[in-house]
């Protein structure tokens, strides 16, 4: 398939095929009139890609899993220690979320009950807490 059919069925633009591409992530045939060809395969990497990167997986790591599965060269073991590891980074993630939100809620509650003194009316977003 050519790079439209692939930007087509995949979703992802040509500008960040091409980057893949350069990167190694994704592989492309030449044709005689040197256009890039595309298997079916590629779809299938495509969604990988994108799965991984929405979980928080870096291009890098996604391509170092992308070549050990090409190679047949996975090793459950290192694949367990890089999820968990994914994991321990998104658990750090959250706990700095947290408190973050406390700290803001703690400085919201503040303000308004220093808006409220004021006399001043307090505007609530549609789906604030």
């Amino acid at each position: 398939m050519n790079i439209g059919e692939l930007e087509r069925r995949s979703g992802v633009g040509r500008h960040a095929l091409r980057y893949y591409e350069q990167l190694g992530l994704i592989a492309a045939q030449r044709q005689a009139n040197n256009y890039r060809s595309y298997s079916d395969q590629t779809v299938v990497d495509l969604a990988f890609i994108q799965s991984a990167q929405g979980v928080g997986f870096t291009l890098a790591e996604i391509g170092d899993i992308l070549a050990a599965k090409r190679g047949n060269t996975i090793d459950c073991a290192q694949g367990a220690f890089l999820v968990a590891s994914k994991m321990a980074e998104i658990k750090a993630k959250i706990a700095t979320l947290q408190a973050t939100y406390g700290f803001l809620d703690s400085e919201r509650a503040k303000l308004e009950a220093s808006a409220i003194a004021n006399g001043q009316t307090i505007p609530r977003l549609p789906d604030a807490e």
